[in-house]
């Protein structure tokens, strides 16, 4: 069942979203969510959102290095996009 407050999918059995909706009463109560939580949850979108634009950019020149047999800008690139994946790990366990 969607939550009509945060529009987050919940089983049919729950009785209230991590939001706080209560689907019984209908009502707003305290959300199980941490302010932790919360944090974690706004960086790890945007992180995310930036590595796809960069894989995005990069892919064309991926795929044209590995034609051309260009090993170099291969690897390069590749090592890029590795450690952009590394970041948004470390960033994701912090």
């Amino acid at each position: 069942m969607d939550c009509p407050n945060c529009k987050l999918i919940n089983p049919p059995t729950a009785e209230r979203c991590d939001c706080g909706y209560d689907f019984t009463t209908r009502t707003m109560k305290q959300s199980y969510l941490t302010e932790r939580d919360r944090q974690l949850s706004k960086p790890l979108v945007t992180t995310v959102g930036v590595l796809a634009l960069v894989a995005l950019k990069f892919a064309p020149r991926l795929a044209s290095a590995a034609q051309e047999r260009s090993m170099f800008e291969f690897v390069l690139v590749l090592l890029a996009l590795a450690g952009l994946f590394g970041f948004w790990f470390l960033a994701r366990k912090a």
